[in-house]
């Protein structure tokens, strides 16, 4: 099943190798933003609507969600209940406890979660991360994650930030592509095949922006990140199975909740924790610490489903 994974791990490691060797004098950090760009404008609407206009999902599109934002809120407040013990213990300052919160509570289904489910689940199950994206974890970062880190960082107002996630093109497109599904309106075939086209470079741009903000070096403060990998890779597993099983989710479908319950850290902490003055540094270790263990446990999540 691990072999499965290969094609993403390649990509991850083309990312990696970006950061590090800078080809064209290029840092990794103007790429990421043109990729970004051009993900949230272009590619990812596209993807969003294929993959909603050809969904063969009913009540799970309501489910899923649901499952999300119950884990999701539950890991946050845990989380914050931990963090903030340690910041009175003087064990961690303000600025970690914020890059800690975003890394433990806020997942980045879309980027390494998608490419896993779809090779480990099937890309029958690829709606499942975008879903749960869109309908969970987004609100979730850009409003309280948002608040939290103003709150821990510079104290600045993240109103504007909030008010863009409904000016985000995936929001819209998600929207349009409801709309369409609901009404029954039929799709010329051109159209689908360009979505198609479009989509299928979200996976690996996404896998290259995630490669290229893993940080790898020899202080990887484990004392801060157990924390963040209890939370974030097994409490949110455990979560999404209780809650997913409990209102009706099974087989494929639960599996792969799980797989983008448990995904690492959503990249856009990086740019929080850059305007707001968060632990940068950190944040993007704790992102690269969640995503090797979780590459290493999610053939084993996925096996220990299919026995259950």
């Amino acid at each position: 099943m691990y072999q499965q994974l290969i094609p993403l791990l390649l990509i991850l490691a083309l990312g990696v190798f970006w950061r590090q060797a800078q080809p064209a004098n290029l840092p990794p950090i103007q790429v990421r933003a043109v990729l970004g760009t051009l993900i949230i404008n272009f590619v990812a609407p596209a993807l969003i609507m294929e993959v909603l206009l050809t969904s063969t999902l009913k009540e799970e599109l309501y489910q899923v969600p649901l499952t999300g934002n119950v884990t999701i809120a539950v890991v946050l407040i845990t989380g914050l209940l931990l963090y903030t013990i340690l910041l009175r213990m003087k064990s961690v300052t303000r600025a970690q406890v914020g890059a800690l919160i975003l890394a433990s509570a806020f997942g980045n289904g879309m980027g390494v979660g998608l490419p896993t489910v779809a090779a480990l689940v099937g890309t029958a199950q690829r709606d499942i991360p975008v879903i749960y994206d869109l309908l969970a974890a987004v609100p979730f970062v850009w409003i309280i994650g948002v608040m939290l880190s103003a709150h821990f960082g510079t104290r600045v107002a993240g109103g504007r930030l909030g008010r863009e996630l409904l000016l985000l093109p995936p929001f819209w497109a998600m929207a349009i592509a409801l709309i369409l599904r609901y009404a029954e309106v039929p799709i010329p075939e051109q159209i689908m095949k360009t979505l198609h086209l479009l989509g299928a470079a979200a996976v690996p741009l996404l896998l290259l922006m995630v490669g290229m903000t893993l940080r790898i070096g020899r202080d990887m403060r484990w004392s801060l990140l157990l924390p963040v990998v209890g939370l974030k890779l097994f409490l949110s597993v455990t979560l999404a199975f209780a809650v997913g099983h409990w209102i009706g989710l099974t087989g494929p479908v639960l599996t792969a909740t799980l797989l983008t319950a448990a995904a690492p850290p959503v990249a856009v902490g990086v740019a929080l924790c850059d305007r707001f003055k968060l632990d940068t540094e950190l944040f993007g270790t704790a992102m690269t610490a969640t995503t090797v263990i979780y590459i290493l446990c999610a053939p084993l999540l996925v096996s220990w489903m299919a026995q259950a």
